[in-house]
C-alpha cells in the first residue's frame, strides 16, 4: 500500500483554533440582509449588531420593545432562505423542536424559545427564532490556553451540563445530532440586567467594516461580536462551580424512532460509526459525540482526525481510528444492518492484522466478519496510554483512567451497549462535576 497513514492520536497535529472570522466582502443573497437599527416583526425588535453566523443562518442581538425587565434584549436566528425552505418542507424540525422545550417549562441547559416569525427579505422568506441571549462558546474558551485543554475540573462541569441536556432531549426523543464545542454556549452571567447590557453595548459600539450590495443596494459588512463573559481558560475551581453551559443550534436535530431526514451528521471527526456506514440511527449518536469531546476538552486535540490517503478514503481511516483507539471489532448485527458495509469492509472474513508497535512488538490476527478494504494493518493504542503521551499538566494519572472510562462508555460501537445520557450522569468521572 503506497502513503503513510497517521495512526490515531499520536501522530495527530496539535490542534489549533482559528480566531474568529472578518466579515466577508461580499454578500450571499441567502442571508437575511440585515441593517442596524433596523425593525423585525412589524417593530417589535430593533436589530443592534450581529452576534455569530453559522452556514445556513445568522444571529443578532435585538432590543424587544414589548419585553419585561430582564427580556428586553434577546437573540434572534434568522435562517436564510434555503434553511426557511427545508423547513417548511419538513426536511428540519428546530421550530418544532423548541416549542416541545418551551412547552416542558422544567428544563436546564437548553435554549428557551421566546418568539418566532417569519420576515420577507428583498429575495425570499426568512424564519426568525427569538431566543435568550447567550455569550460565547466552549470552544473560544480554549483559544488561550497553552495546550488547547482545559482543567479536569472545569471539564466535569461543561461534560455534566452537555450530559443533563442530552438526557433531556432524549426523554423528548428529540436526537440533537451536532453536538460539538461550538453549540456549548455560556449564558450571559456577566451582564445579567436591562441596564448592565445597555452600559456594555454604549461602551462597545457595533464594528461595521466596510459595505455589501444585494438586489442593488448596500448593506453594512458587520463584525460579529458575540457577547463576552468572565471566565478564562484557568477560571479557579470554585468560580467554575458558577458556569452555565446551553447545549444550542437545533437545526439539525431529528427525532427518535423516525427516518432521519438526511444520511450524514455531525462534524467531521464526531460521526459515531453507524452514521458513517448508515446502519442505526438515535440518541446514541449524541452519545458518542460526547466521548470524543470529553477528550478534546482535556487534551486538547481531537480524538479522531481523519485524514484521506492515496489508497483509502478519508471514512476508511476514520473506521480504522476507532478500532485502533477502542480495541473493539463491528459486531456482526451492526454490520448487517449496515447500507454501506459493502463500501468499507470485505466479506471474507479472514483476520485482520494489527502490529501492536507502539505497545508491544508481537502481531495479533483479529478475527472479525469483514476487514476494512482499504486498511488491513492497524495498530491500537489504549486511550490511558494516548491520553498519557500528551503529558497535560494537573492531568493526573487518576483523572486519565477516570476519563478514558468515561470515554470509553461513550465509544461502544454497539448503539445498544453504548452508555445513555441517564447511565453517563451516574459515571464516576462526573461525580465531583461542581465540586472545588
Amino acid at each position: 500500500m503506497s502513503g503513510t497513514r497517521l495512526l490515531s492520536v499520536y501522530f495527530v497535529a496539535p490542534m489549533t483554533i482559528p480566531p474568529a472570522p472578518l466579515p466577508a466582502t461580499g454578500f450571499d443573497p441567502d442571508y437575511f440582509p440585515a441593517r442596524l437599527n433596523a425593525s423585525l416583526n412589524a417593530g417589535r425588535y430593533t436589530i443592534l449588531r450581529e452576534l455569530g453566523e453559522g452556514v445556513s443562518s445568522s444571529s443578532w442581538l435585538v432590543y424587544n420593545r414589548e419585553g419585561e425587565e430582564g427580556y428586553k434584549y434577546l437573540a434572534t436566528k434568522i435562517l436564510t432562505i434555503d434553511a426557511t425552505q427545508r423547513h417548511e418542507a419538513g426536511l428540519t424540525h428546530e421550530l418544532e423542536f423548541l416549542k416541545e422545550i418551551e412547552a416542558r417549562n422544567d428544563t436546564d441547559f437548553l435554549p428557551m424559545l421566546r418568539d418566532y416569525f417569519i420576515e420577507q427579505g428583498p429575495k425570499g422568506k426568512h424564519l426568525c427564532l427569538v431566543q435568550d441571549l447567550y455569550s460565547t462558546s466552549v470552544s473560544s474558551l480554549r483559544r488561550f490556553a497553552p495546550h488547547k485543554a482545559l482543567p479536569p475540573y472545569m471539564v466535569r462541569n461543561v461534560v455534566s451540563m452537555a450530559v443533563d441536556a442530552l438526557a433531556q432531549l432524549h426523554a423528548m426523543r428529540i436526537v440533537h445530532t451536532d453536538v460539538k464545542l461550538d453549540n456549548l454556549l455560556f449564558g450571559n452571567s456577566l451582564y445579567p440586567l436591562d441596564n448592565d447590557i445597555q452600559r456594555y453595548l454604549e461602551a462597545n459600539p457595533v464594528q461595521v467594516e466596510g459595505e455589501a450590495r444585494a438586489g442593488g443596494e448596500s448593506y453594512p459588512v458587520i463584525r460579529s461580536q458575540p457577547i463576552p463573559n468572565d471566565y478564562v481558560w484557568d477560571t479557579n475551581a470554585f468560580e467554575a462551580e458558577k458556569m452555565i453551559i446551553y447545549l444550542t443550534d437545533l437545526s439539525h436535530a431529528q427525532r427518535a424512532g423516525k427516518l432521519p431526514t438526511a444520511n450524514c451528521f455531525g462534524a467531521l471527526g464526531l460521526r459515531a460509526p453507524e452514521t458513517i456506514l448508515q446502519s442505526d440511527f438515535g440518541p446514541a449518536v449524541d452519545i458518542w459525540a460526547v466521548g470524543c469531546i470529553t477528550f478534546e476538552l482535556l487534551i486538547g486535540r481531537w480524538l479522531f482526525n481523519p485524514e484521506e490517503g492515496e489508497d483509502w478514503k478519508l471514512e476508511d481511516d476514520h473506521l480504522a481510528k476507532m478500532i485502533e483507539l477502542t480495541g473493539q471489532t463491528f459486531p456482526d448485527k451492526m454490520l448487517k444492518r449496515a447500507n454501506l458495509r459493502k463500501e468499507y469492509f470485505d466479506d471474507t472474513g479472514m483476520s485482520a492484522i494489527v502490529h501492536f508497535g507502539l505497545i508491544s512488538k508481537r502481531t495479533l490476527h483479529w478475527h472479525c466478519t469483514g476487514n476494512l478494504l482499504r486498511i488491513p494493518e492497524l495498530t491500537p493504542v489504549s486511550l490511558e496510554a494516548a491520553m498519557g503521551s500528551y503529558k497535560i499538566p494537573n492531568l493526573s494519572e487518576d483523572e486519565i483512567h477516570l476519563a478514558a472510562d468515561f470515554i470509553r462508555a461513550c465509544l461502544k460501537f454497539d448503539y445498544e451497549e453504548r452508555a445513555t445520557a441517564e447511565d453517563l450522569q451516574k459515571h464516576k468521572f462526573l461525580a465531583n462535576a461542581f465540586e472545588c
